[in-house]
């Protein structure tokens, strides 16, 4: 799966002229001691809500955007002036059916600069987030990352996420470290040295659907994904995996997203008699193909999802479509793992609950992957220009990696704070935040296990039970 990612038919078939038109900006711009949280720590942050009110927070980042003059990004993280504040880029959609995915990047940006802030910044800098809104699709994200290095002179950028193969250029051209949360396959053997991906593949989740399916005695199941990218990424691989290891798809279905109904496929599911449904659908279609399910045969199969079934946009609407008797037992899914223990955990959720209006309903976000691997994306830069003695990407992007690496003697440290400490003794870290280790590889992504979700009806959100091994995941 494609972090969250939905894409409609006309966004399909502008992906390929916004690469040419990212990859021709890019190529001109190249040329040419832990603290108690407060709110206060954040402030120039921009609220944030879940996709309802995320509008607001790109409103806002355009009007900032419009009443700026543009300015080379890069030259202005180097001249930034002591005590001035740096911005953090979040550029995700903040509108359209993929709203939740700016909800998401902006509340693990405002923690991690909250946690920052409060140790007393970098370098002399306090941090601030600064939304930018794609709205979903390739074409709008082009103009939203040049306006975001024109308006805000990011120091680093998180996001995009399907978005990210016309975002990226324009951003690493730029010399600026850019953390995003893509499956995409493509970006398994990127070689751009400032681009880091904090996410699994969508391959190797594919494979982790079809493995756990398999072993669980699921050898008869339904195959149902929407068309679009960030769905599909994980479908071949979960075909390859699912028959191998014994299983066999009884239906293997693609639906069109956003339709106002499936009845006609929903029926050649249920005919097909599967003991399982893998799938992964927009929160939209999702609410609208299963609530026909339920109405046609009176029960929902299993249904094991991408992580796409745990954002609490998805959950929100299908079981408001189903109810909450039939959501609980039937919806499961498989996304990145996340230990929900530790110190680097913990501040995490402390900060993410001292937020107040800031970040609206911040308990979704507790045990969100990917929020989480935002948190750390900020505290990771941090640590590097703490290291390199500099805010100038071009400076510290080369200590990321050397941030989480597994290290010889290094002290593991959980927070910021834990970190300047350590390096102003001189010391080599190695930083093990909120997500756990977060080592990147050759290709600049951090290895992630998957883990087996169960929902949790109080808290109303999907909760690991079982982690994959990663030797069964193993090309």
């Amino acid at each position: 799966m494609g972090p969250f990612g939905v894409r409609s038919g006309r966004r399909a078939v502008v992906v390929a002229s916004a690469i040419v038109m990212a990859l021709s900006v890019a190529a001109c711009s190249s040329s040419s001691p832990k603290s108690s949280p407060s709110t206060s720590s954040t402030a120039s942050a921009v609220a944030v809500a879940p996709s309802s009110s995320a509008p607001t927070a790109a409103t806002a980042a355009s009007s900032a955007a419009s009443s700026e003059a543009p300015a080379t990004a890069a030259a202005t993280s180097a001249a930034a002036a002591t005590g001035s504040t740096l911005n953090i880029g979040v550029i995700y959609p903040f509108t359209g059916s993929n709203a939740d995915q700016g909800a998401v990047g902006m509340a693990g940006c405002l923690t991690g600069v909250a946690q920052v802030n409060a140790a007393g910044g970098v370098l002399n800098h306090k941090l601030a987030c600064k939304p930018f809104d794609t709205k979903g699709d390739p074409a709008d994200a082009v103009p939203a990352a040049n306006q975001m290095l024109a308006s805000s002179s990011p120091v680093m950028v998180i996001g995009a996420s399907d978005d990210a193969v016309a975002t990226s250029p324009i951003i690493t051209a730029a010399k600026i470290p850019n953390f995003a949360t893509i499956g995409d396959p493509h970006f398994d053997n990127q070689t751009n040295p400032y681009f880091y991906r904090l996410t699994p593949s969508d391959a190797l989740q594919g494979v982790a659907l079809g493995y756990y399916a398999a072993k669980n005695n699921f050898t008869k199941a339904a195959a149902v994904f929407t068309s679009d990218l960030g769905a599909q990424t994980s479908v071949p691989p979960f075909r390859t995996e699912y028959k191998k290891l014994g299983g066999t798809l009884v239906s293997d279905l693609t639906l069109a997203p956003g339709s106002t109904s499936y009845r006609s496929e929903v029926a050649k599911v249920i005919a097909s008699h599967p003991d399982a449904v893998i799938s992964e659908m927009d929160p939209q279609s999702a609410a609208t193909f299963w609530s026909e399910y339920l109405q046609l045969a009176g029960k929902l199969p299993v249904v094991l999802g991408t992580e796409r079934t745990s954002e609490g946009d998805w959950i929100t609407a299908v079981d408001k479509a189903v109810g909450d008797k039939v959501f609980d037992p039937a919806f499961t899914s498989i996304a990145p793992y996340v230990e929900f223990s530790g110190p680097g955990y913990d501040l995490y959720k402390q900060y993410l609950g001292s937020l107040g209006s800031q970040i609206r309903d911040s308990s979704q976000y507790t045990g969100h992957p990917y929020a989480i691997s935002d948190f750390d994306a900020v505290t990771i830069t941090a640590l590097a220009m703490t290291m390199a003695k500099s805010t100038k990407g071009s400076d510290y992007n080369a200590d990321i990696p050397k941030i989480t690496a597994q290290t010889a003697g290094a002290t593991v440290v959980h927070t910021y704070a834990e970190g300047l400490t350590a390096l102003a003794s001189g010391k080599t870290i190695q930083y093990v935040g909120a997500s756990g280790p977060l080592v990147f590889d050759q290709y600049q992504s951090a290895g992630r296990a998957f883990a087996f979700f169960l929902y949790d009806a109080p808290t109303k959100s999907m909760l690991p039970k079982t982690v994959i091994p990663g030797t069964a995941l193993a090309p």
